[in-house]
């Protein structure tokens, strides 16, 4: 079973601070880390929070993203500025491709 958001973020805090004392420094409630950890929060936490989540927590930040079920702003700005690259990403998935071969596919590219 793939792990949840709340897990993820549990897990990655254990053993590096407690639950009242994360929340503190995130700036939120204790009562809201808790629901997000249990998945009990109905809404998945803004890009901002996750930022900072990543960033003390020293995690990847997409990943808590994806998670989340969310597109950072910077993506979303790039994909929607090209018309083509929404058909492209869904030629890509249809495919079966990864973000590991197109990335494979850019540096072949790059050294021709």
């Amino acid at each position: 079973m793939a792990e949840t958001l709340g897990q993820r973020i549990r897990r990655m805090r254990d053993g590096k601070f407690g639950l009242r004392e994360m929340a503190k420094m995130l700036e939120i409630s204790p009562a809201y880390l808790s629901r997000i950890e249990t998945n009990e929060e109905k809404n998945p936490p803004a890009e901002e929070l996750l930022q900072k989540i990543a960033d003390l927590l020293g995690d990847d930040f997409d990943k808590l993203m994806s998670l989340a079920g969310r597109v950072s702003t910077d993506v979303k700005e790039y994909i929607t500025q090209d018309e083509g690259l929404p058909q492209f990403l869904r030629t890509a998935r249809q495919q079966g491709l990864t973000s590991r071969d197109l990335g494979e596919m850019l540096k072949h590219k790059g050294k021709k």
